[in-house]
This record gives C-alpha cells, structure tokens and sequence, in this order.
C-alpha cells in the first residue's frame, strides 16, 4: 500500500512540474536608460532600442505579460501628483487595467528633477488568438510631470 501511495505522489507531482514550465512566446531587455519629455512616447522593448515587437502564436489562449522597468517622473518642485503611466498595447489596443491614464506606473515625490526610481512590475493575463501579433508600450506624462524615465525594461509573454 505504501509503494501505491508513493507512485500515485510520484505520478502527481510529474503532472504538476510539467505544467508548471511556461512557453516563452517572446521576450526581451532593454538595458539602457531611456527618458522622455513628450506627452507619450514608445518605451524601447529590445536591445536593439526597437518599440515594437512583433510574435506569432499558434493556439488561442490566455498567455501572461509581464513587464518591469526602473521608472521615475521629472515634475516641478514641490509636485508629488504627476505621473508617469504606461499603456501596454497589443495589436494597437491597450490591456486593461493599463488602458488610459488614471493607472500610475510611477510618480513624482516633490523634488525637481528625476528622483525616487522605483522598479514596478505589471502582469496581465492577455487572450491572443493564432496569429501574428505585435506589442508596444506607450508611456504617458499626467498631471503636470515634464519627464518621464522608463529604463532597464525587462518584458516576457509566455504560455
């Protein structure tokens, strides 16, 4: 009964680890500093400096987008209500919760000039039929910020 046991467990957590490998679809790094002083602006998602990404999927499904950059916001002294958000797009329309600019990637803390960098993160389940698809992320100045910084970007989708 105990060697039963032991194959049944054996047998469970196989099925588990293979599920839990993801399938990378795309992914990629930017690891340099990029700044804006523009209403909105792509922020670079490649190496090569590229702002957009173009990938193909096989099946239709929900696949999970994640990505993290440090991120700071040049606003007048004395400002800590500016921001800067971001508005992941895929085929040109933005995910929600990202879509608009009411959802803050990261704000201005009162002093002049870039200051208090943060690295956030966002993760967002995305339903991708087959097909050719292509990803941007536009970056957005609010609320008075005259700057925005969106740099060492990491990005994933996978399966």
């Amino acid at each position: 009964m105990k060697l039963r046991h032991q194959a049944v467990c054996a047998a469970a957590l196989f099925v588990l680890a293979a599920a839990a490998q993801a399938k990378v679809i795309i992914s990629g790094t930017y690891p340099s500093n990029f700044a804006f002083s523009t209403a909105t602006a792509f922020v670079p998602l490649a190496s090569t400096g590229a702002t957009s990404r173009t990938f193909n999927i096989t099946a239709t499904a929900t696949y999970v987008l994640t990505f993290s950059a440090e991120c700071s916001v040049d606003a007048p002294a004395g400002d800590s209500g500016a921001w800067v958000d971001l508005d992941v797009m895929v085929d040109n329309v933005a995910i929600a919760p990202t879509a608009g600019s009411l959802d803050a990637f990261c704000g201005a803390n009162g002093t002049a000039g870039f200051d208090g960098w943060v690295r956030p993160s966002i993760t967002l389940p995305v339903r991708l039929t087959a097909g050719s698809h292509t990803l941007q992320v536009q970056g957005r100045l609010n609320n008075g910020a005259t700057g925005g910084w969106v740099s060492d970007i990491s990005m994933v989708i996978h399966q």
